[in-house]
């Protein structure tokens, strides 16, 4: 079971750890249900500097319409105890996101009275 929480600007965040130069490096990253159907979306300055691999570029459709291309890595995680092999896309925000993808096998409950986001 993995815990988090709803921040102020009414995001559900967890914890997640990538796997950069061999070591675990833990993160917060707000669960995007609301479109992202991949695995992860990472400020691309964290995958640049990393031992993750650079696979290409995939274009992509964006919230506006707008198609925009991005590189895609293939690196290591730690999500809910477990540790795999994901996809993630570079991007130039800020935050990170966790796509629905990476919660196909889960139950994922968000309270939002509460602030509590529960991973099962």
């Amino acid at each position: 079971m993995l815990k988090g929480k709803v921040n102020r600007h009414g995001e559900p965040l967890v914890a997640i750890s990538l796997i950069l130069r061999q070591r675990p490096v833990r993160f917060s990253a707000v669960l995007d249900t609301a479109g992202f159907n991949g695995y992860l979306s990472v400020p691309a300055h964290m995958l640049t500097r990393s031992s993750w691999q650079l696979i290409g570029t995939e274009t992509y459709e964006i919230a506006t319409g707008a198609l925009v291309a991005q590189e895609v890595y293939l690196g290591e995680i730690i999500f809910d105890g477990d540790r795999s092999m994901v996809y993630a896309v570079a991007t130039n925000a800020q935050d990170m996101l966790i796509g629905t993808k990476l919660l196909r096998t889960k139950v994922l409950t968000i309270d939002f009275r509460t602030q509590r986001v529960v991973i099962t």
